[in-house]
């Protein structure tokens, strides 16, 4: 038994469940399975059925996003008070954030756009509002180095849960996931580095290099945002000792190059 990861869209009609991939590659990738199935039937004279197992990229918000959105919030709190807040502060400051940042929807009740607040949100409504925090820290919040620190260590365990991902809604425009986001959105959206969480001038780097792979040059799952130190200690030491350094970002360089090897069998 041979098993396949493939990313596609699917949909369910009238009793069947429909199936359309992504990319040029998968669409090649599916044709071949059918094809050997059919090849297979054809030869030893008995249908096979094809075994699958499928995977909701919408899933329920996670655990780490969670924790991830109330670190987040109390940096801010604490960049814009000077202190730590209470329960009532900490909630109110969230409200806030929510109408600013957060995707929003239509009400049931009104029609009217209303924020989703993180408790209803899916894994890719929920990396929309944590990505948009995050430009906000950025932008506009001076953290002491103990607050430094502890939004450090949540964006890393943000990053590494979005390493395990097959598809990071980061990389995309829209909730969906169909669109990658241009050049210039992604440098709107990446104001802080992926490996340390700090600010300033941010670099654009290819995890797969443009001389090894041209077409994965202008794909967003290939970009990664660093400090100029970072990008490079990266060039210098290469991507194993940088990886050592920073392992949170392990999953995002396999998938990266996982993608960018499909790209050259299309």
């Amino acid at each position: 038994m041979k098993k396949i990861n493939l990313s596609v869209h699917a949909t369910y009609h009238e009793g069947h469940v429909y199936l359309k991939a992504v990319n040029e590659s998968g669409k090649n990738l599916i044709e071949e399975l059918f094809r050997k199935k059919t090849e297979w039937q054809e030869r030893n004279k008995k249908e096979y059925f094809l075994q699958t197992t499928m995977e909701l990229r919408y899933q329920k918000r996670t655990v780490k996003q969670n924790s991830s959105v109330w670190v987040l919030v109390t940096a801010i709190h604490e960049s814009l008070e000077g202190r730590l807040p209470d329960e009532d502060e900490k909630y109110a400051l969230y409200l806030d954030l929510l109408d600013e940042y957060a995707v929003k929807k239509p009400s049931k009740i009104t029609g009217k756009l209303r924020p989703v607040h993180i408790s209803e949100a899916n894994s890719a409504e929920a990396a929309y509002f944590i990505d948009n925090l995050i430009s906000h820290l950025a932008q506009y919040c001076e953290l002491t180095t103990e607050q430094q620190s502890t939004v450090i260590d949540a964006l890393q365990g943000y990053h590494e849960w979005r390493g395990e991902l097959e598809i990071d809604p980061s990389d995309y425009s829209d909730i969906e996931c169909t669109q990658l986001l241009t050049e210039a959105q992604w440098r709107k959206k990446h104001t802080v580095s992926e490996s340390s969480g700090r600010g300033g001038a941010i670099v654009l780097h290819h995890i797969v290099t443009r001389g090894s792979n041209k077409a994965a040059e202008d794909k967003a799952w290939n970009w990664l945002s660093l400090t100029h130190d970072e990008h490079t200690t990266i060039h210098e030491k290469g991507d194993d000792y940088f990886l050592r350094v920073y392992p949170h970002l392990r999953g995002k360089f396999k998938r990266a190059n996982k993608l960018a090897r499909a790209l050259l069998h299309t």
